[in-house]
């Protein structure tokens, strides 16, 4: 829990996050073993080019500001997509539903009431993504 704590004070500090896009609208994913699918976010500029290599070496550095992505994050959320934030230990990310992360960046609405307050964290998707993950286009 700490590594997210620090993500959103960077990320609320700064007031944009940074992602992998292919091309306008097009952004890096990453799909674990089950076929759940997730799009990964950093808190820097630098944290996000040093991710770009194999699959995503013609990606570019997008930032994306909170309120556009909190907004977003309803769409993805509806499309059963997940939100990976990186820790920067090498390449270690932690799935996040993406109601969780708009709860957790300030973004709640009526749907998402029953997720305040410390139960908000689920173990299973806490747990550290496996180092086999595949790179979706």
């Amino acid at each position: 829990m700490e590594e997210i704590q620090k993500f959103l004070e960077i990320v609320n500090k700064n007031g944009l996050l940074w992602l992998l896009e292919a091309k306008p609208g097009l952004f890096a994913m990453l799909e674990d073993g089950g076929g759940n699918s997730y799009i990964p976010v950093w808190a820097s500029e630098a944290e996000a080019k040093s991710n770009i290599d194999g699959d995503w070496e013609t990606y570019t550095v997008a930032t994306m500001d909170i309120a556009e992505f909190i907004t977003w994050t309803r769409e993805l959320d509806g499309d059963e997509i997940g939100i990976a934030v990186s820790t920067g230990d090498e390449g270690k990310i932690l799935p996040i539903p993406s109601k969780i992360m708009r709860q957790l960046l300030g973004g709640q609405d009526k749907s998402d009431r029953e997720l305040v307050g410390e139960e908000f964290y689920d173990e299973e998707w806490a747990e550290p993504m496996p180092e086999d993950f595949e790179d979706e286009e």
